[in-house]
């Protein structure tokens, strides 16, 4: 299944203003992709606005308890928002089968 992750945390609580709490944050990226792999997570993409304090993913995944282990690591306070979404295109194919039957 695929998710769309929003992630966002405070201007305090960054990592990027507080240095001391710099090296945990780096250990937690630096594990990222061994954790990915053992949780069955592919990371589609994953990009930040820096200066909103923002990270956008899209990641495929068995479950939400599998992303809650994933996201979970992240070493400072985050709000996070995942919501099952879908590939336009197999979307629009659908659309198109449905509208087909109804003839």
């Amino acid at each position: 299944m695929l998710f769309m992750v929003t992630m966002t945390h405070t201007a305090e609580s960054c990592p990027g203003n507080n240095p001391e709490k710099m090296p945990e944050a780096m250990e937690s990226v630096d594990r990222m992709e061994s954790l990915a792999k053992e949780l069955n997570i592919k990371i589609c993409f994953q990009v930040v606005a820096t200066l909103e304090h923002v990270t956008y993913a899209l990641v495929e995944a068995d479950s939400v308890e599998a992303l809650s282990g994933f996201f979970g690591d992240v070493p400072f306070p985050q709000m996070s928002r995942i919501v099952p979404v879908e590939d336009f295109q197999d979307v629009m194919k659908r659309m198109k089968k449905r509208l087909e039957q109804e003839k």
